[in-house]
C-alpha cells in the first residue's frame, strides 16, 4: 500500500435542507477523521460551492465553516459564491480549478449521510487497485430502500417510464426498470465493471477526471454524471464497493416541479445526442 493519499472535496449547494446539509457535513467530517486515524488520509481541501444556498440558508457559509473547523480541524475549508446558479456540473469544475492537485477528488451532494468508515474503506480500495478510476457506494434512500446507482446505458421508454407512468404500468414493465437499474444482482454486492452511475458520490482519481475534461458543462443539471461516468470509464475501472457505504435522501426529478422536468428532459435530449439514442 503506498502512503496517504491527499483529497479534494467538491459540494454544490443550492437551496439545501439545513438539516441534511449539516447531516451531510458532520458525517464527511466523521468519514475524514477515521480514514486519517487509518493512516490512508492525507492533505484535505473542501470547497463548498454556493449556488444559491444563502436565499434559504443565510449563514451558510459561518455554519459550515463551524462545523467543519470544529469537526475536522486539518481540513482547509473553502466558500466559493457570489457567482450565482450557474448549474451543478459548472459549479463543480469552478471548485476543482480553486482546489490544489490531490491524488483523489470526491464529488459529494449536500444531502448525503456516510458510514464513518465509508471513505477509508474507498480510499484504501483505491491505493491497492490502481487501475481502479472512481468507487460508487452502496447507498440507500431514507427509508432504508436500496438505491442502485450503477446503471446500464439508458432507455428513453425506460426513463418516460420511471418518471411519469403509473404506478400499476411500473409494475407491469418491472423487468425493464429492473434491467436499467442492474437489479439482476443484491444492490450491494460488488460491482467492477461500471459505466454509468449516479453522481451522488463519485470518488475518483483527480488524474482521470482532468484526463476527461471534468464535467461537461452543457449540462446544467441532470445527466451530467453519467456523461461523466462514461468518459472517466475510458481511464480505469469504475467499482461499487460494498464497505463503501451512504444514505442518499434525493433523487426523483418528477416530484420536483415542472421547472426539474424541463431541466430533465432538456439534459437527456443532450445526452442521448452525444452518446447515442437507444429507444
Amino acid at each position: 500500500m503506498s502512503g496517504p493519499l491527499s483529497l479534494a472535496v467538491t459540494i454544490v449547494v443550492y437551496q439545501p435542507q439545513r438539516e441534511w446539509l449539516l447531516r451531510t457535513v458532520v458525517s464527511l467530517c466523521a468519514a475524514l477523521a477515521h480514514a486519517r486515524e487509518a493512516g490512508v488520509l492525507g492533505q484535505t481541501h473542501v470547497a463548498f460551492v454556493d449556488n444559491g444556498a444563502q436565499s434559504t440558508m443565510p449563514d451558510f457559509e459561518p455554519a459550515v465553516r463551524l462545523e467543519c473547523e470544529s469537526l475536522f480541524p486539518y481540513a482547509i475549508i473553502n466558500v466559493l459564491s457570489g457567482h450565482g446558479n450557474i448549474g451543478y456540473g459548472p459549479a463543480n469544475n469552478l471548485a476543482a480549478r480553486h482546489l490544489p492537485q490531490s491524488d483523489l477528488l470526491l464529488v459529494l451532494n449536500p444531502d448525503v449521510d456516510m458510514e464513518a468508515g465509508a471513505l477509508t474503506e474507498a480510499i484504501r480500495f483505491m491505493s491497492h487497485e490502481r487501475a481502479c478510476a472512481m468507487v460508487t457506494p452502496v447507498a440507500a434512500a431514507r427509508d432504508g430502500a436500496p438505491q442502485y446507482l450503477v446503471k446500464n446505458y439508458p432507455r428513453v421508454s425506460v426513463l418516460a417510464m420511471r418518471g411519469f407512468a403509473p404506478a400499476w404500468l411500473k409494475r407491469a414493465l418491472q423487468r425493464r426498470l429492473d434491467e436499467y437499474d442492474r437489479a439482476d444482482r443484491p444492490h450491494d454486492s460488488p460491482v467492477t465493471d461500471a459505466r454509468i452511475v449516479s453522481g451522488c458520490f463519485m470518488l475518483m482519481r483527480r488524474g482521470a477526471f482532468d484526463r476527461a475534461n471534468g464535467f461537461d458543462e452543457r449540462f446544467f443539471l441532470y445527466f451530467e454524471d453519467f456523461d461523466l461516468s462514461l468518459r472517466i470509464s475510458e481511464h480505469g475501472a469504475i467499482v461499487r464497493l460494498p464497505s463503501c457505504r451512504i444514505v442518499h435522501a434525493g433523487g426523483q426529478a418528477s416530484r420536483k416541479g415542472m421547472t426539474h422536468i424541463r431541466l430533465f428532459v432538456r439534459s437527456a435530449w443532450r445526452f442521448f445526442a452525444k452518446h447515442g439514442w437507444r429507444w
